[in-house]
């Protein structure tokens, strides 16, 4: 007999046991309730999508530099990017820097400063997000609208086309929580009247230009007034009511990604009632099937789905994203409705449903011991280090590119000369993690609470063996003492 199934033996009386100590509650027959549905708000969805190649400058304040948290809009774009094309190379670039407007920022690119940001060169998409600073010191909106045509002209002069460029509706300045009202009731501060001028005048000017335009405003809103239903200082942002916290950029991230026509399947796999497989995006082979009691295949996707960190799981509970945006389905049909099956993957326990819940199809993109979701969170570890890797870049570069500089062209060439090196290694480690997830295979089972199998084999021959080795390991302990004995 094989030794790896005696190294399983001892965990296949492990599950035994945990199988037969009562019934148990799953996940998924537990009820989630979600707050609202986005298509509530009647967002636009176009198709417009980042493509293969794309190097995507995102050029900003600092809600895009974002040095003051560990998760940024961004890098919730990046790792839905890498998880659902891992064959693609695409490169993201953070442009933001902390407390510029739109007007600071032609300064810097029309070398006004004296500074030259080399990260500007070759992005071939760019992503233009400024309005909060402007709100925050009281610029007229013809103003700002002016500096923000002007800037998506200067992009051009760098060889971008209109449909290559995405005006951005900034988040929100949450002046609805209650810690923003005075005694009397009035509201201190109204940031964010000024910023609702801006958008609907940056709307029409994507319309005029010709750009594409995402509002990460109202939808942010949209949620922020759900939280305060039952809790009136609730909010996404930080306590600032300005820079959006992990969940806010979660939920800014998934915005973009919904607006900009993003799909939710990861990949799907449907059992008929015939043994025939059906897949979409995904492989399936050498699929095993007794009756409605026992299934095994082996499975394997050619996408990764969404890493689910604690902000998004966080986010997901408002609005339940992850059905919009990550989907990884598995769908089988004639198991006996009322039963409940156990679906494993790898060998290791994912969730319990019932045949009705099979039958219909459920998600298994965010468990956390699907492999697929082991490696997103993985490359999601590397994607903070590229966040935390640009934001220190930007950082040299505000000291240097503002009035009173506090760091040299010099400084920020040799920030930059790290920057490139360090993120270009996190990016190829991130790629490298996707793309050898995809070439793997792992293998599924659906086990029925009324079958005696366990990795393919029925218990009692696991029993049987196990008793052969008790007799193995015992007899060779008496020869030992006995030769002992002799000795």
């Amino acid at each position: 007999m094989k030794r790896k199934k005696w190294m399983a033996f001892g965990l296949a009386i492990f599950w035994m046991l945990i199988l037969s100590s009562g019934k148990e509650v799953s996940a998924s027959e537990q009820e989630s309730e979600t707050e609202a549905e986005v298509g509530e708000l009647e967002l636009p969805k176009e198709e417009f999508l980042f493509e293969d190649g794309d190097v995507v400058g995102f050029i900003g304040d600092s809600i895009t530099h974002v040095e003051y948290s560990g998760v940024s809009y961004q890098e919730f774009l990046y790792n839905y990017y890498i998880t659902r094309y891992p064959q693609w190379e695409l490169e993201f670039r953070n442009l933001g820097v902390g407390s510029y407007t739109a007007a600071d920022a032609l300064k810097l690119y029309r070398g006004e400063w004296g500074i030259y940001d080399a990260e500007l060169e070759g992005i071939t998409k760019a992503v233009i997000m400024f309005g909060m600073n402007e709100a925050l010191t009281g610029t007229a909106t013809e103003e700002y609208i002016e500096n923000i045509q002007e800037l998506t002209e200067l992009l051009k002069e760098h060889g971008l086309k209109s449909e290559d460029i995405i005006l951005a509706a900034p988040t929100p300045f949450d002046q609805t929580r209650s810690s923003n009202y005075l005694e009397d009731g009035q509201m201190y501060l109204r940031v964010d009247d000024s910023i609702r001028e801006y958008i609907v005048k940056l709307e029409n000017l994507a319309d005029t230009l010709g750009t594409h335009y995402i509002d990460l405003h109202t939808p942010m809103l949209w949620v922020t007034s759900l939280l305060q239903k039952e809790d009136q200082d609730a909010t996404l942002t930080m306590d600032d009511n300005i820079h959006p916290n992990g969940v806010g950029n979660a939920l800014a991230g998934y915005f973009f990604l919904y607006q900009q026509g993003a799909d939710n399947d990861v990949a799907s796999v449907r059992i008929l009632k015939n043994g025939d497989a059906l897949a979409e995006n995904a492989q399936v082979r050498g699929l095993k099937r007794k009756g409605d009691s026992y299934m095994e295949f082996s499975y394997q996707p050619q996408s990764l789905p969404l890493a689910v960190p604690l902000e998004v799981k966080e986010a997901n509970e408002y609005i339940g994203m992850l059905e919009g945006i990550s989907r990884e389905t598995l769908q089988i049909e004639g198991l006996r409705p009322e039963l409940r099956y156990t679906v494993y993957m790898n060998r290791v326990k994912i969730d319990v449903f019932t045949g009705a819940q099979l039958a219909q199809g459920v998600n298994l993109a965010s468990y956390d011991w699907n492999p697929g979701q082991m490696a997103a969170k993985d490359i999601e570890v590397l994607n903070q280090k590229w966040h935390r890797s640009s934001a220190e870049y930007r950082s040299v570069l505000h000291r240097a590119a503002r009035e009173e500089s506090t760091a040299s062209q010099e400084d920020v060439d040799a920030a930059y000369k790290e920057w490139y090196k360090t993120t270009k290694e996190q990016r190829s480690q991130m790629y490298e993690t996707a793309r050898s997830s995809v070439e793997r295979a792992c293998t599924v089972e659906i086990v029925s609470e009324n079958c005696h199998m366990w990795m393919g084999q029925e218990l009692w021959k696991w029993a049987v063996e196990g008793a052969a080795l008790l007799v193995a390991v015992l007899a060779v302990g008496f020869h030992y003492k006995k030769q002992k004995k002799f000795n």
